[in-house]
């Protein structure tokens, strides 16, 4: 095992309840033969972070987009992780127990050993009263539990960059695996946040033939970026009806696939519906319990399938890391700020398009 820790104190910013942060000074935990400790170079700030902010919960460090440096390492997990001392990574937030059904399967992230609200633990998302309490990366340093799931990661590409692994690799799975997005075909993604943009870029990445993306008024920075990217036509839905506009650009043939990013309300899934062709694909990455109004029977008239979708394999962590190396230029327009640990809460604002920032994806540095 080999250390470059120069001191046993860090600092991490605790969420203590909501929509309020404050840093905190820890002790380094004694890092075991099949555990590490990661410096965290940059953790990136998600949209689940913004509701994660405003929850009444267990006092926690939030951040589960973290991009790190390999600082202490036991000698069992660099067998089991390939990884040395010093090697940077990035850290997916799931902890898979490894041995499940589940887990023998590309499906690992649904392990209920990693899924908080079954009693799992995963960074960002376990208290600090859970032991060692250093789960996520809006701190100097996190644990690195023995069931971690980790990537190399290039040095030639800044850790910023970097921390659109995760919502990319969402993107990818969501858009693609998910998706089946492929050459000939239309898709519709509503929200023009990171997740929105991943998907944008990964079904244009697949040969999509054209890729819609759908806004509001305030979205209109995103939906520029989204341009960026690789959409083919961007609509701010209040301003403009788009189903007119969808058909005619597919000669009446509508949508192979439509993602939904944003809201998951009855206004966006019965557009969302009127917008698909027969035997069209309708994905939820997000949506809301007890909604009505849907028009159910359209789907049905159509043979629709309705999936919901959420979080990433492997596989697509790999190939985000992948195009974020090859790509960088056009990805980086992803990347709008970044902010140091005693400016968490506005970080999660300005995630949330609450402050005059025109944000997309912004990251926590902890050593700025």
């Amino acid at each position: 095992m080999t250390s470059k820790v120069s001191s046993n104190v860090f600092r991490a910013s605790v969420t203590y309840e909501p929509f309020r942060s404050e840093i905190r000074e820890f002790q380094l935990p004694e890092i075991a033969d099949d555990a590490g400790l990661l410096r965290i170079e940059a953790a990136g700030v998600c949209g689940s972070d913004i509701g994660a902010h405003a929850e009444v919960a267990p006092e926690r460090i939030l951040g589960h987009e973290n991009v790190g440096v390999i600082e202490v390492l036991g000698s069992k997990a660099a067998v089991r992780w390939g990884v040395e001392v010093r090697d940077r990574v990035v850290v997916e937030e799931y902890l898979p127990c490894g041995h499940c059904d589940i887990c023998q399967t590309t499906d690992f992230r649904f392990c209920k050993e990693s899924d908080p609200t079954a009693g799992g633990v995963r960074y960002g998302s376990t208290g600090i009263t859970v032991n060692p309490g250093y789960w996520g990366g809006f701190a100097e340093f996190m644990y690195l539990h023995p069931r971690t799931v980790l990537h190399k990661a290039p040095r030639d590409v800044s850790p910023e960059l970097l921390t659109m692994a995760l919502p990319l690799g969402n993107g990818y799975e969501w858009a693609v695996v998910e998706g089946g997005s492929r050459p000939g075909q239309t898709v519709i993604v509503f929200g023009p946040g990171q997740q929105g943009l991943a998907c944008v870029y990964a079904a244009k990445k697949a040969g999509a033939e054209s890729v819609i993306l759908l806004g509001v008024g305030k979205d209109s920075h995103r939906l520029k970026v989204g341009r960026l990217l690789g959409a083919d036509i961007v609509l701010d839905i209040e301003s403009v009806d788009p189903l007119p506009i969808i058909k005619e650009m597919t000669g009446g043939k509508l949508a192979d696939l439509v993602i939904d990013t944003a809201r998951g309300d009855a206004a966006t899934l019965s557009s969302a519906i009127l917008m698909l062709k027969q035997r069209g694909s309708l994905l939820l990455a997000t949506a809301k319990n007890n909604v009505s109004g849907i028009p159910l029977g359209d789907a049905q008239w159509k043979t629709l399938s309705l999936r919901g979708v959420r979080g990433h394999s492997y596989a697509a962590v790999e190939w985000a890391i992948g195009q974020i190396g090859k790509d960088r230029d056009v990805l980086a327009n992803i990347v709008t700020q970044s902010f140091g640990l005693n400016d968490v809460d506005l970080a999660i604002r300005a995630t949330a398009n609450e402050t005059e920032h025109q944000s997309i994806h912004v990251s926590i540095l902890p050593w700025q």
